[in-house]
């Protein structure tokens, strides 16, 4: 009885001596999820699998940042100073910069923080001048499409090649056509002055013009026909409307324009008097504040009146390298900041190592947002609705 209980005692460690060489490799042939792992055939036969441990993967560049923001705060003798800088390299492909409107046409405005939420943007700067109505007040190319001409009073910041730049301009505008060639029109602007007049949906759905006017109406680059209005008349969604204002310019178009004849809408921008082509975008700001690392900034413009006076200021500039640099000053606001004069702001402006830049639009639209925030103090304690911006945001969004 003894020796048969000694011979199973003996059985059952024999057994597990062979299970417990047998388990580590069943184990190593199953998952997780306890199926057969991927390095073992159909057949039970295990697959060669490649030894990594001595591979080191290649390093990764983290991608360049879109661009930079930094703040410069100081209590100097006489008065207290906070900038918000935005400098953006535009050789970088990861970003884009671009102006926006508030609406798709070009009357009205909106918050700076809806603009920038709409676009989804990383950034975004308060932009330029405009009228009462939200009109812009100059030249504004974007998308491939002229919105408005140039005043031929400020100058204009251009984007080509992945470099910004500034230029004062002047913008011809013109309808050609089968023997028709109309020069001298206002294109895209509200008035009602006599003369002949060319507006795009960029403009809005209607001319807004409420006395007697002549319409010439222009669908797929084909006049459709001439029509006398004292109300606002419908822009083509497919094309521009031509409007004569006084009898003087009715006559003109009545005897130059006739039904089913064909006529686009043509424009050239002159700096220094040679035609500026291929770039990406432009827009009119105020007034020149540095040529060349030179100091030019006036003592009174048509925009702000007077610039001597220390104010909340936002400026653009361009360094030697075509890298942008957006500056927004806080002002009013004792203990914080008391603003800048436009000398002052040339000034620091050259200590950034700007080669040229303009004035924007300041005082209580002074604005700049980063991530969605807003990073100055604007001096009327809240957000302005303003009529466009600058955007800074992924190029691959």
């Amino acid at each position: 009885m003894k020796t048969r209980a000694l011979s199973i005692s003996l059985l059952f460690i024999l057994s597990i001596m062979v299970l417990w060489c047998i388990c580590p490799v069943i184990a190593r042939n199953l998952c997780d999820d306890g199926h057969i792992s991927s390095n073992q055939q159909g057949d039970g036969t295990p697959t060669a699998t490649p030894d990594t441990s001595s591979q080191t993967p290649a390093p990764t560049s983290p991608p360049p940042e879109l661009y930079r923001y930094y703040t410069i705060s100081e209590s100097r003798q006489d008065f207290d100073l906070s900038m918000h800088i935005l400098e953006v390299d535009l050789s970088n492909s990861q970003v884009m910069v671009r102006p926006v409107t508030s609406h798709k046409t070009l009357f009205g405005y909106k918050f700076l923080s809806e603009m920038s939420e709409e676009w989804q943007a990383e950034a975004a700067v308060n932009a330029g001048f405009s009228y009462s109505n939200g009109l812009l007040g100059g030249f504004l190319y974007m998308d491939q499409k002229l919105f408005t001409p140039a005043s031929g009073n400020f100058p204009v910041i251009f984007v080509k090649d992945n470099k910004g730049f500034i230029e004062d301009v002047n913008t011809r505008v013109w309808v050609e056509g089968e023997d028709v060639k109309l020069e001298d029109v206002y294109f895209n602007r509200y008035s009602q002055d006599e003369g002949i007049y060319v507006f795009t949906r960029s403009y809005g759905q209607m001319n807004r013009i409420d006395k007697r006017h002549l319409n010439v109406v222009i669908s797929g680059n084909e006049v459709q026909g001439l029509i006398i209005r004292h109300k606002s008349y419908e822009i083509p969604k497919d094309g521009f409307l031509i409007t004569a204002i006084g009898k003087e310019y009715e006559k003109k178009l009545d005897n130059l324009i006739k039904p089913g004849i064909m006529l686009e809408v043509k424009f050239e921008v002159l700096a220094s008097g040679k035609s500026l082509t291929g770039y990406d975008w432009g827009y009119e700001c105020g007034s020149w504040i540095l040529k060349d690392y030179e100091i030019v900034a006036p003592l009174k413009d048509g925009w702000v009146g007077t610039l001597q006076t220390r104010v909340p200021r936002t400026a653009v500039g361009v360094k030697e390298d075509g890298s942008l640099v957006f500056v927004v000053v806080d002002g009013r606001q004792k203990d914080l900041s008391d603003g800048l004069t436009l000398n002052e702001l040339g000034q620091e402006l050259l200590k950034l190592g700007v080669k040229d830049a303009v004035n924007l639009d300041g005082g209580a639209s002074s604005e700049m947002i980063i991530d969605g925030k807003i990073v100055n103090s604007p001096s009327a304690g809240r957000e302005r609705m303003l009529p466009s911006g600058f955007i800074i945001k992924s190029a691959t969004d």
